[in-house]
């Protein structure tokens, strides 16, 4: 299919993101805030930290919309032409494949172990990784049509799976249990909701990719809403009940212990295809964007990406580059506050900057990455994108008078 402008409504980008949003990460922030919070307390900065998320994509996407462009071609006016492909397009598009590799490792020898555990054959992870890796591309090379009824099929049967599981969890608790939890070790509320964004921060970035099809700046605004705030925040509450009364976050786990191995598949699969294709078509973009290749040269570039995710994954080479995956990762988010405080500067723009290095993005986001580089605490994921937003929206203004 060609990625031409569609009328794409609200529903539609919000099962995409939903479908992005739900996966096993997405549990593990749940039980990451239980171990130091109450789950009240969890679920209330989680909402915080969503919610600012939601609103910063809101504003790229409505941006999106305006200029009708992917992340990496509307980053070229607050980083220049050549900067936006060699900051915004490498950082995005080697994280987010950096990241669909990891995810196929992880679905490939989950699904090894399922097919022993169920009819006994020993299938190779390679193999398995190799497979898994390939449904995946291919469905990020047929593009966002493909990706938007996968999300029909996927989303309800991950709906009806995580209620199947609380069903599970319920049968020997009750939610008073839930309630009167109190965790040994503490966590301010603040570092919580740096941890809540920090978990989805990437999404803003790469929000343009998907939500420039909306049919109005509505319908993206709509979409992001309802596609992120509601599933980020019941998965978080979930794997923080998972991880109270089961000592588990793991759905997959869960039904596989109690004798339910093709459920446990079947989440598997699909929570790890809908957000791992998320990652591939974003990767193909960045690239695609980096190269200057016309749009049309996307599926080619997403093919030749994906097969390197895939023999990175089937090789298990992935293991040894988390700590860079994650550096990447954590560089990304900056990028958002930039494109923020660009879209409140082009309202009164009269044209487009055509130099080749906007040094004022790239130094305001050179500021916010330093800043979630070196600090520690979980806070970073706020300072970072502000700081890279108000440096950029500061000297840039400053430099127009």
């Amino acid at each position: 299919m060609s990625d031409s402008k569609e009328n794409v409504k609200w529903f539609s980008l919000a099962s995409i993101w939903f479908g992005g949003i739900v996966s096993v990460p997405a549990l593990l922030i749940g039980s990451l805030l239980i171990s130091s919070l109450s789950f009240s307390s969890a679920v209330f900065a989680g909402f915080v930290g969503f919610t600012i998320v939601v609103f910063l994509m809101s504003i790229i996407s409505i941006y999106a919309v305006e200029q009708q462009k992917s992340s990496v071609s509307l980053a070229t006016n607050s980083f220049g032409a050549k900067g936006a492909g060699i900051i915004v397009g490498l950082v995005i598009g080697l994280s987010t494949l950096g990241w669909f590799g990891i995810q196929s490792n992880i679905a490939g020898a989950s699904f090894s172990k399922i097919i022993l555990d169920t009819v006994q054959i020993d299938l190779p992870v390679w193999l398995s990784s190799s497979f898994w890796g390939l449904i995946m591309l291919l469905t990020a090379v047929f593009g966002f049509r493909i990706l938007k009824w996968l999300n029909y099929i996927a989303v309800p049967a991950i709906i009806l799976l995580i209620i199947y599981a609380l069903y599970i969890v319920f049968q020997n608790h009750n939610f008073q249990d839930v309630l009167d939890y109190r965790p040994e070790t503490t966590m301010s509320i603040l570092q919580a909701i740096g941890l809540s964004i920090g978990f989805i921060s990437v999404g803003v970035v790469i929000s343009p990719d998907y939500n420039r099809f909306a049919a109005s700046k509505k319908d993206a605004v709509l979409g992001s809403l309802f596609g992120i705030l509601p599933s980020a925040l019941v998965l978080l509450a979930v794997g923080a009940l998972l991880a109270i009364t089961q000592g588990t976050y793991d759905i997959v786990e869960i039904f596989a212990s109690l004798g339910f191995p093709f459920f446990a598949m079947a989440i598997l699969v699909l929570a790890t295809w809908t957000s791992n294709v998320m990652n591939m078509y974003s990767s193909g973009l960045a690239f695609n964007g980096l190269l200057k290749l016309k749009e049309t040269s996307r599926a080619k570039t997403t093919i030749i990406v994906g097969v390197v995710g895939i023999i990175l994954a089937a090789i298990g080479l992935l293991e040894n580059f988390m700590d860079f995956i994650n550096l990447l990762t954590t560089t990304v988010a900056p990028i958002a506050g930039v494109l923020a405080a660009d879209y409140f500067l082009s309202k009164k723009r009269s044209k487009e900057k055509s130099s080749d290095f906007n040094w004022i993005g790239i130094l305001s986001w050179c500021c916010g990455a330093a800043i979630m580089i070196l600090m520690e605490a979980p806070v970073k994921y706020i300072i970072g994108i502000v700081c890279a937003g108000f440096i950029y929206f500061v000297v840039s203004k400053a430099i127009q008078k």
